[in-house]
């Protein structure tokens, strides 16, 4: 993919910008905002295909329904003119992933109507249509002050009814980091935690929030839904509050609401986790330790962290790698410069603070992002709106216990350099200047976006502001080299590594000759970083047949996450970063094995339904059809029996450490190679039918298990399989596909459909249902669905 997208934006200015886990990245301008998605789809230097797709999302618009038309605020109140506002975006953050359709990222938007609305996508992602405004989280916090309007009184209003309005209005939101697992891997998560969010309102109140969608309550919501957990009030100083304030000055001084939120990662401390939430007040910062346990956090003592004054400043940033001891780094920019906090994971209090001028710059910073990988300390790139090109300073690091500067990196000088050829281009001898609107890293962490946008320092912008573009310039944290010597483990998506497999193909990979020795060296590096897990596939035994959550969890640990079936799904990831998906079929075909292998193992009870005892038979026919493939013809003793499932084990054992990151060995594809042509031959011979599974809805004629991915009846009807359950896809819109791979799958609407009965809303936990929320993303590559 191309290091340099442009983006046009209304006029040319971008308030934020933020790139989620599953490589999509938002920007949101004074119109809309758009999302930008690198394409899949196979494709040349020199051609036309465009490497970034643009959608754009009318976030400014809602209906009487959604938003109903609000009264003018009294004096008393100050009305700031969110009643009246044009509700442009001015924040967005992507949730972890596990909230959205198909486990994505959903996103969070406030706008300057201080409302925070949750947009997802519903169909494909690509499509402006698919995403829409699922929720906004106004509407909980009415609900739930609703009921405390007398409770509690505010500081800034008497007023029942204007005490619900400052409660409701969002000046500031964040969520909650995804809780870490010992159990999780690439593009597989045995199970999404709650999904929290923290907002500060207009009456010094924080509010916690848990939201739900119909993916993360496993299908039993209709709808999503967020609720209140619990709200603190902010004590405010007495100097910052006025019983009846009549000058200016006073209103500016008036403790009205928290500026900033910021909810640092999880500790993990034996079977509970901690966090520390800061937020910040028109002088200070304060925290709070957050603790969860069994699905409930607590809210420990308020600390204060005092002389930080960040109202009218940059942002407040957590590094996202934890310290030795539990020690959490936060960056908080002030008016005079960078704060650099080490804060302690156990108590919230401050263990070690240092600062820096910044070079005395006076402009907002407008971005920062933290990079951990392969350095002694973490290092903190930032951009400033005005004067990143013309300061010295863009990185900052530790060392001996200051903060000094680093070597300019390389997003800098990408916007340096466009800065000089727009002046060459329009002639202006120099006078020209540029504007940095943020700063976000990738999924990984190896890639840096940075959006800029370019204008004269002397002279009036010509032209109309359509015309005006901003430019999102990629560039690496480090060289291609040292990406590809190792992968970062880090809770991540196979979207993620997907975008940096096909970067290190574009970047290091200089003929075909060398692209199956990168592929083995890839994959090796892949095992390395999310190898599998301790785990028994007897685990699935030992879990009580009506708790659907922790079949779920057993099943994914015993199918999808041992070493064999990993290292097959990451060379099927690889061999489609680059562009060589022809080798695929024997690992397909040993995936499949697997799971269907395990499946026979589940308690029979949960095929009662036909849905799942239809499923059952499908993988029971696959376990046949392998195992006749390498059976003789006269195997009938017990000591044949199996013979087919350990040629295959055989066949699919890894190789050792030492052969798979052997870079300059050439790579045993041999075996795989005779071992796939085995089973295509095989497959189409007239000795391997077995008995029909299905029946045709076109003819009614039978169709028999032939083959992995292609159904086709005895009168020639073809259909495509559904890639986890095995069954023939014959109707349409049942389908959704994998993003990565286009492996087709039922629908979950279509799954539901069919185990729904007209006596119980919920229905009962069957095969079908552990299967497919087991198999919440491609069982073959690890990608996440669309459509």
């Amino acid at each position: 993919m191309a290091d340099v997208t442009e983006l046009r934006c209304w006029p040319s200015c971008v308030d934020a910008l933020d790139w989620s886990q599953d490589n999509i990245i938002a920007l949101a301008s004074d119109e809309r905002i758009e999302l930008l998605f690198p394409n899949t789809v196979s494709y040349e230097r020199d051609n036309d295909v465009p490497q970034w797709q643009h959608v754009p999302l009318q976030v400014p618009w809602f209906s009487n329904d959604e938003l109903p038309v609000k009264d003018p605020a009294p004096l008393s109140n100050f009305s700031i003119g969110e009643e009246i506002s044009p509700s442009v975006p001015i924040a967005i953050a992507w949730s972890p992933p596990g909230l959205a359709k198909y486990r994505r990222c959903a996103l969070a938007v406030l706008t300057s109507n201080l409302v925070l609305s949750i947009w997802s996508a519903e169909g494909k992602l690509q499509e402006e249509s698919s995403w829409n405004r699922r929720l906004l989280v106004n509407n909980a916090l009415t609900d739930y002050f609703s009921n405390r309007a007398t409770a509690q009184s505010s500081y800034v209003v008497s007023s029942a009814e204007e005490q619900i309005r400052l409660r409701t209005r969002i000046r500031a939101s964040t969520w909650a980091p995804a809780l870490p697992s010992t159990t999780d891997t690439m593009g597989t998560q045995t199970s999404y935690g709650p999904q929290y969010l923290a907002v500060a309102n207009d009456d010094n109140q924080l509010v916690f929030l848990t939201v739900e969608s119909p993916t993360s309550a496993l299908g039993s919501l209709r709808s999503w839904k967020a609720d209140v957990l619990t709200h603190m009030s902010l004590e405010p100083e007495e100097t910052s509050t006025f019983t009846d304030p009549l000058f200016f000055d006073d209103l500016m001084k008036q403790q009205r609401f928290i500026s900033h939120v910021a909810w640092s990662p999880w500790t993990m401390r034996g079977d509970y986790y901690q966090s520390v939430i800061v937020y910040a007040t028109n002088e200070e910062v304060r925290g709070r330790l957050v603790t969860y346990n069994n699905d409930h956090i607590t809210l420990g003592a308020e600390v204060f962290y005092p002389g930080i004054s960040l109202r009218h400043s940059g942002p407040v940033s957590w590094c996202p790698k934890i310290g030795d001891d539990h020690k959490l780094k936060l960056a908080l920019f002030t008016m005079s410069g960078l704060v650099y906090l080490t804060i302690s994971g156990e108590d919230a209090s401050i263990l070690d603070k240092t600062s820096h001028d910044l070079d005395g710059r006076w402009d907002q910073v407008s971005g920062a992002v933290w990079d951990y990988e392969k350095h002694p300390s973490p290092r903190l790139h930032f951009s400033s709106l005005l004067s990143t090109v013309q300061s010295p300073t863009a990185v900052l690091e530790t060392s001996s216990g200051a903060l000094k500067s680093a070597k300019a990196p390389n997003w800098k000088e990408k916007i340096e350099n466009s800065m000089v050829l727009f002046s060459v281009k329009n002639d202006l001898k120099g006078h020209s200047k540029t504007k940095v609107w943020g700063l976000t890293p990738s999924p990984l962490g190896d890639f840096i976006a940075a959006c800029n946008s370019l204008h004269p320092s002397d002279s009036i912008e010509y032209g109309p502001p359509a015309d005006r573009r901003g430019t999102v310039a990629l560039s690496t944290l480090r060289q291609y080299s040292k990406i590809r010597e190792s992968f970062p483990s880090r809770n991540t998506t196979a979207e993620g590594v997907f975008f940096t497999l096909k970067k290190l193909v574009e970047n290091t990979v200089e003929d075909a000759d060398q692209m199956p020795a990168f592929a083995e060296e890839a994959v090796g590096k892949l095992l390395q970083a999310y190898g599998p897990i301790a785990a028994s596939e007897s685990d699935v035994l030992t879990i009580g047949m009506t708790d659907l959550k922790e079949l779920v969890k057993s099943l994914k640990i015993a199918a999808m996450l041992n070493g064999n079936t990993l290292r097959d799904r990451f060379s099927i990831l690889v061999s489609h970063a680059c562009n060589d998906a022809s080798s695929n079929e024997l690992a397909r075909t040993l995936i499949s094995y697997r799971l269907a292998t395990v499946l026979q193992k589940l308690s029979s009870t949960l095929s009662k339904t036909p849905f799942s005892a239809e499923i059952l038979l499908h993988h029971r026919q696959l376990v046949a059809l392998i195992d006749g493939l390498f059976l003789p013809d006269d195997a009938e003793t017990e000591t044949t029996k199996g013979a087919g499932t350990k040629r295959l084990a055989e066949q699919s054992a890894p190789r050792t450490d030492h052969d798979a990151m052997d870079t300059n060995s050439a790579p045993e594809n041999n075996t795989s190679s005779s071992t796939g042509q085995e089973l295509s031959t095989n497959r189409s011979g007239p000795d391997t039918a077995v008995a029909a599974t299905d029946q045709c809805d076109f003819c009614s004629a039978p169709i028999p298990f032939t083959d992995l991915t292609t159904a086709t009846c005895t009168n020639g009807h073809a259909f495509p399989r559904c890639g986890v359950s095995l069954l023939a896809i014959q109707a349409p819109g049942v389908t959704k596909y994998c993003g990565i791979c286009s492996t087709p799958f039922l629908s979950e609407e279509f799954v539901r459909a069919q185990e729904a009965t007209q006596d119980e809303a919920e229905p009962p936990v069957t095969l079908s249902r552990v299967l497919f929320q087991a198999c919440d993303v491609c069982i073959y590559c690890g990608g996440k669905f669309v459509g």
